[in-house]
């Protein structure tokens, strides 16, 4: 029989949403958060910079703040978190720590980051598991208080072919097997993929050598640039084949560097600056932008606007990544535009140039068969990726019981017994411009901005001025007509400003068919 059992587990970001994730487990003595990553905004959100978990909903005082990897949906807060929590101990695994003291750096911040290990915080005992992912130095957690031992890993694969690092320790995973009481929280990102195994990372070789060497003219890759692995393989042909190598952006360097440092990544002397004229021999510059985004080197290439590169038909434009739900037709725009300077597209839905992160159900299958948890809790995943996977579990008899949560639902463990309080909705906190929250109100703001216009008037005692922003030009006629109107409001009103301001919208939707903001300053 287990020992008394008593602690509480609770979503703050990562179920029922693809991002901003973050865990708090607790028992009377001790908070531990697992995580604390960004959740990246829609289009709705009008270009904010990102979403993160509303903290104020965190009354406890935390121990410690444990990273499993150095991907911005779980390190990507880490900023909010320390202000929220500054007196919490963080623990990362190399990669990750070199990352967040890069964040925080820009931030004038000092914080020790502690090296992930095994230990002892409160009444919990925390043992890292090493995983596969998209990323160097990712780890599974192992938590255990008294006879209960939670299984928590939110990103992995199984890659039995990778040369680049460890593989999944099963090992471990087998010895923790034979505890007494266990819960396992796994990744649901892929439940619904085709592929019920993922494919090694060095599966990608054969078709991006081949693709790399029949191009003729300049070979431009973009990947995710934390996906230091896919790097490594691209430095690898590269070597093979006396071609240089030019990373190109911001973050395709500072991930370079990092790995650089850690020796996780070798770039055999072959590696050049974009602004490098010497080079005579074949390139492949690795560029960021992977997901079509505005400010990337991906789409400033592809519209021709880059001060260094200029596309020609003897070029070719790899996309070893996958397009993040919702920016396929971002993605398709950039291949257009790209096929439209006469370079050649290879995405990865026709080639083989891409594999994920994430675990098939076979690959899930396997660490549920190895594990034997008495409870399954899924993680790391839309609402239907959670529901897919729970009866998942249920058809496959992994888990005796299998709990579908949300965030903030509290799932509170008592010996042997789960009991779930459900919660309500919390809206995550907006982040805009250098790291402020900006409230929610101000998107509506942002969205009449952007899709209706503004009409700005400016009267004084001697002349009626007015500008417009994003929307038609008006006719001489229409300008002297509103202007006339305006005027004739001054004379007459003693409440002028107010009649202006719903004269403009008036007049402007007459002409338009829609109403913009307007905007009135009475001097």
């Amino acid at each position: 029989m287990c020992r008394k059992v008593n602690f509480t587990i609770k979503p703050l970001g990562g179920v029922g949403q693809i991002g901003s994730n973050s865990t708090l487990f607790s028992d009377e003595d001790t908070n531990i958060i697992v995580d604390c990553g960004i959740l990246f905004p829609n289009d709705d959100h009008f270009d904010i910079n990102y979403l993160i978990p509303d903290l104020s909903q965190v009354d406890e005082e935390i121990d410690a703040i444990v990273i499993t990897h150095g991907h911005e949906d779980h390190i990507g807060a880490i900023y909010h978190y320390i202000m929220r929590f500054p007196d919490a101990k963080v623990y990362a695994p190399p990669f990750a720590k070199e990352l967040i003291l890069e964040k925080l750096s820009h931030k004038n911040i000092t914080k020790e980051i502690l090296n992930l290990e095994e230990i002892n915080i409160g009444n919990f005992k925390i043992t890292p598991i090493h995983v596969n992912h998209s990323i160097p130095d990712t780890f599974g957690l192992l938590l255990e208080i008294s006879d209960c031992t939670v299984l928590f890993i939110s990103d992995f694969k199984i890659d039995k072919g990778n040369t680049y690092e460890d593989f999944f320790d099963f090992e471990k995973l087998k010895e923790f097997s034979k505890k007494p009481y266990k819960i396992a929280m796994l990744d649901s990102t892929n439940i619904r993929s085709r592929n019920l195994e993922t494919p090694s990372e060095l599966s990608v070789v054969d078709d991006l050598e081949r693709i790399i060497l029949d191009t003729t003219g300049t070979v431009f890759l973009t990947t995710f640039a934390s996906n230091v692995h896919r790097v490594q393989t691209v430095f690898n042909i590269c070597k093979n084949h006396n071609i240089a190598v030019i990373p190109y952006g911001p973050s395709m360097k500072k991930y370079i560097d990092i790995a650089e440092k850690l020796d996780i990544l070798e770039t055999y002397g072959i590696m050049f600056d974009a602004d490098n004229k010497a080079i005579k021999r074949k390139k492949v510059v690795l560029a960021t932008g992977s997901q079509g985004e505005m400010r990337g080197a991906t789409n400033r290439i592809a519209t021709g606007n880059d001060k260094f590169f200029k596309l020609t038909e003897n070029d070719a434009f790899i996309f070893s990544s996958k397009a993040i739900p919702g920016n396929e037709k971002t993605l398709s725009g950039v291949y257009n535009k790209i096929t439209r300077l006469g370079a050649k597209v290879y995405a990865s839905d026709h080639y083989h140039i891409h594999v994920s992160g994430h675990p098939g159900r076979k690959d899930l299958k396997k660490v549920y068969e190895t594990f034997k948890p008495d409870v399954a809790i899924p993680i790391h995943g839309e609402s239907l990726f959670i529901k897919n996977h729970s009866d998942f579990v249920k058809e496959e008899n992994l888990a005796h019981e299998v709990y579908a949560i949300e965030n903030f639902d509290q799932i509170h463990v008592k010996n042997r017994e789960i009991k779930i309080k459900e919660s309500e909705e919390v809206p995550p906190i907006i982040i805009h411009g250098n790291g402020l929250e900006i409230d929610r109100s101000k998107i509506s703001e942002r969205r009449k901005l952007a899709t209706l216009g503004v009409v700005t008037t400016s009267i004084s005692k001697k002349s009626v001025q007015f500008s417009t922003m994003g929307i038609p030009d008006l006719s001489d006629t229409q300008n002297s007509q509103y202007i006339d109107e305006v005027r004739s409001i001054l004379s007459k009103s003693k409440n002028a400003e107010e009649e202006i301001r719903v004269f403009t919208r008036r007049y402007f939707s007459n002409l338009l068919g829609y109403r913009p903001l307007s905007i009135v300053h009475l001097h």
